[in-house]
């Protein structure tokens, strides 16, 4: 953990007490417990009031806190390790939740627009919330750590500077992040709902109860029951009417499990993707509005200094503002493009979202079953309902060509298909997905097989492509001649496992996906694999690993990703002759109770940033925040009986890191809650 403390100069306003006190520590005549205490009083009790404080006292007090700014980082340092944050949370019925929301926009019985729901979120939320000084913890947005090049998700600590209740956001003042190589600015303008006050305050008199209580409510609102195209609704029209009830009963229904499994990971996965393009353009048109405004900044000085002699400018230099400018048109098609997908997006849910047309989508997905089940088992349509021997399957998917390779892939087909299998020719990959069954085994040919799968892949069943499997792996290999798994459009998970499965000798290509596999449960097992990344994101995982998961590789290769295989608590890996490189983190053990073998020392890990990546761990020297060490039987004497093997690491800037139990910001089991949040809103499992 490291302490990024704001310098006075840079907190917009700040108490004569503080300031004198300040320069005190930095002469050596305050005490190292004054300090502390006043560094509380810095952190926790400014109020913002830019109208009480001159300039002049500012810039003194930026000037004596810059003095006394390292000797308070660490004094201060000592006393935040001493306590682990916790968060406030809250479960919470379909009628509370309901209620509250009903609480804030009822308006004397008269109709609201959608255009006023925003506003009377603002009154509730400037009745409720402190104005200033109370802490919390950042869970910073995926978009954000894109930007900023962090790992997703990243959690920072700190305190709220102010309040902008007009925009329902906050000036957020970071003062503590668990990793030392994370870069933040001291400063940042947070939206609420990313904010989780701590239960543990500096300050006991500020109302902290009260604010986690309204935060929630308005993240529960912004996050489930709004979406980010109502703002365009006609203001003839009663929003909370249409849609208040409906949104709330939908949100309770999907965390229940009260829907189809298809058709709530299909609804969960639409708005998963329609949040993230809200803040993709919220975020682009912010750029392009500074760039904007540094344009016109830069004009105005032109005509200030027009008796300068004028400067002949480059082609294609100019001033680094102009260079700006040109920048931030680039990202014009962008916006276009998630416009127009957003657009997309609003038309599905906007069907879905009623009650009536849910139940024919589930009809219609349950008829095309029965269909495929007839086709399989003539004459046992009256079986349907019954348990009934499954007959093994085995479907055959390729892509156009010429006879003779058809001819040939039959003949490879063969020799994989299993005795007494019945075996069934398959248009496309996602067709096959959508009726494949219990056992059944699907084997592809080369060439590019694009999904957009919305089920889980379990039932002891397996996709095969039909091609040597040295192959797969073999260095500059055109991957047009190998069968490639890849998403239909910016899917966030390529692939959701959920019990035992088998993949071999495939390539997935995840370079448009947030995360390549979702390993919920189950054994997943993948021989000579690979796994492409697309480089460049901070937030691309390869393989996530949830509790009670396990996974077996052999023979496989991830490459050009953020983190290649990532494994939470209560999870076990087998890696044999497995090859991470090109990543920013080869491998991640977040918790002790991970289980990690690797046979025969053959795994490497190749020009990562960083090779292994251990949390959690107890290091005997409590001071420690975090370890480098060269090899991995080094790591193997924190936890002896859990990870076992060897591996090699090849220029990679560091090999293994370990992060010390002690210096964690979150208590275990709200960072479990964090870590998994998304996880579950994302792809949740559902029971039938």
């Amino acid at each position: 953990m490291c302490f990024v403390y704001n310098s006075l100069s840079i907190i917009n306003s700040s108490r004569h007490s503080c300031k004198y006190r300040c320069r005190k520590y930095a002469n050596g005549t305050l005490s190292e417990g004054d300090c502390c205490d006043t560094a509380k009083t810095i952190v926790v009790n400014i109020i913002i009031d830019s109208r009480s404080e001159s300039s002049s006292v500012l810039a003194e007090a930026g000037a004596a806190s810059t003095q006394a700014h390292s000797n308070l980082n660490a004094c201060c340092l000592k006393q935040t390790n001493t306590l682990k944050m916790d968060v406030y949370t809250y479960e919470k019925s379909f009628l509370e939740r309901l209620k509250e929301a009903e609480a804030v926009l009822s308006w004397d019985n008269a109709p609201m627009p959608a255009s006023q729901v925003r506003s009377e979120w603002k009154a509730y939320v400037e009745l409720k919330i402190e104005p200033a000084g109370w802490q919390a913890m950042w869970k910073i947005p995926r978009v954000i750590c894109e930007d900023l090049k962090l790992r997703y998700p990243t959690i920072v600590f700190g305190y709220v500077e102010q309040v902008i209740f007009d925009e329902l956001k906050a000036v957020f003042t970071v003062t503590a992040v668990q990793d030392q190589d994370v870069h933040l600015p001291e400063s940042n303008e947070v939206s609420l709902i990313e904010l989780w006050p701590t239960l543990q305050q500096e300050n006991s008199a500020l109302n902290v109860d009260t604010t986690a209580e309204c935060i929630d409510r308005l993240r529960f609102f912004y996050a489930h029951v709004w979406m980010p195209w109502d703002k365009d609704y006609d203001d003839d029209r009663d929003w909370v009417q249409m849609h208040l009830q409906a949104r709330i009963q939908l949100a309770c229904d999907l965390r229940k499990n009260r829907l189809p499994r298809p058709l709530a990971l299909h609804m969960r996965t639409l708005l998963m993707e329609a949040r993230y393009i809200q803040q993709r353009l919220e975020y682009l048109e912010l750029d392009m509005s500074d760039a904007e405004d540094e344009s016109d900044d830069e004009a105005v000085e032109l005509n200030d200094n027009a008796t300068d002699p004028p400067r002949k400018q480059p082609k294609t230099g100019g001033s680094p503002k102009a260079n700006n400018l040109n920048k931030s048109m680039l990202p014009v098609t962008d916006l276009m493009c998630l416009h127009l997908r957003l657009a997309i997006i609003r038309s599905e849910f906007e069907i879905l979202e009623n009650p009536e047309m849910r139940r024919a989508y589930s009809e219609l997905q349950s008829n095309v079953l029965k269909r495929h089940l007839l086709q399989r088992s003539p004459g046992r349509l009256n079986q349907l309902t019954e348990h009934v021997e499954h007959t093994n399957m085995c479907h055959l998917v390729t892509v156009p060509g010429e006879l003779q390779t058809q001819i040939a892939l039959l003949t490879l087909a063969e020799k994989l298909v299993k005795p007494h299998t019945k075996v069934q020719l398959g248009n496309t990959l996602q067709d096959v997905l959508s009726i494949s069954q219990a056992n059944d085994d699907i084997l592809i040919s080369p060439g590019q097989h694009t999904i957009k799968f919305l089920e889980h892949l379990n039932d002891n069943g397996s996709i095969k492509g039909l091609i040597e499997a040295e192959s797969v792996i073999a260095p500059k290999q055109d991957l047009t001649k190998l069968p490639l798994i890849c998403s239909s459009d910016e899917d966030s998970t390529l692939l959701v496992v959920d019990g035992d499965y088998t993949l071999s000798q495939l390539v997935l290509d995840c370079r448009h996906v947030r995360r390549g596999i979702l390993l919920r449960y189950g054994t997943l097992t993948l021989r000579s694999c690979r796994l492409l990344g697309d480089g460049r994101s901070s937030t691309q995982e390869a393989i996530v690993c949830m509790p009670q998961a396990r996974l077996e590789l052999k023979d496989c290769l991830l490459e050009n990703f953020a983190i290649g295989i990532s494994m939470r608590a209560d999870t076990s890996a087998q890696l044999s002759n497995v090859c991470i490189q090109k990543c920013n983190t080869g491998l991640e053990l977040l918790d002790q109770t991970t289980k990690l073998k690797m046979l025969d020392n053959n795994c490497n890990f190749h020009t990562c940033k960083l090779g292994i990546l251990a949390d959690g761990i107890a290091l005997p020297n409590g001071s420690e925040k975090t370890l480098a060490l060269k090899h991995f039987s080094e790591l193997q004497r924190y936890n002896e009986s859990n990870w076992l093997g060897n591996c090699s690491f090849n220029n990679c800037l560091r090999n293994v890191r370990v992060f010390n139990e002690s210096e964690q910001l979150l208590a275990k089991r709200t960072h479990q809650n964090l870590l998994l949040e998304e996880l579950d809103g994302e792809n949740k499992e559902n029971i039938n």
